[in-house]
């Protein structure tokens, strides 16, 4: 039965996630990887091309090259809930973000934002809190309202 997690599980666990964020604002790219649980416990959807379900390697991949063609990236999480079953917690929250998506190979650069609904299942292990599930998913009708951003 799914609880309420104590303030120290919640702090956790609410840390955790800002850090991953963090880490790719920062461009701090080879961390994103350690925020994964193990291939065989991870999974992941995206409101980015693949649509396909993607494993630990294949999410590290896009992951990376997103936060490292973004440049001038800022984010808010709001509304955030975590539910706790066990050692295992279901994070749901509001992502806006926004930044330029720089073309290397032109020198050119687009602006691009985003407000998606994400859901993450992470699970408590011996090295800390990672991310065993990430699902996200567009506003249909979100129209780059603008957001104060971190």
């Amino acid at each position: 039965m799914a609880q309420r997690p104590s303030d120290k599980d919640k702090k956790e666990i609410e840390s955790f996630i800002v850090s991953y964020f963090e880490a790719g604002k920062n461009k701090d790219l080879t961390s994103i990887a350690g925020f994964h649980s193990s291939m065989d416990l991870f999974s992941k959807f995206d409101e980015n091309p693949p649509y396909t379900r993607q494993n630990s390697d294949e999410a590290f991949v896009y992951e990376q090259a997103a936060f490292a063609n973004i440049s001038d990236y800022s984010y808010s999480i709001d509304n955030m809930r975590i539910d706790l079953l066990n050692d295992c917690a279901v994070a749901t929250f509001y992502l806006t973000y926004k930044g330029m998506f720089v073309n290397d190979y032109s020198f050119e650069g687009s602006p691009v934002s985003s407000r998606v609904r994400v859901t993450m299942v992470v699970i408590r292990t011996p090295k800390g809190w990672k991310i065993s599930h990430e699902h996200l998913s567009r506003f249909p009708d979100w129209a780059g309202i603008s957001s104060k951003g971190k």
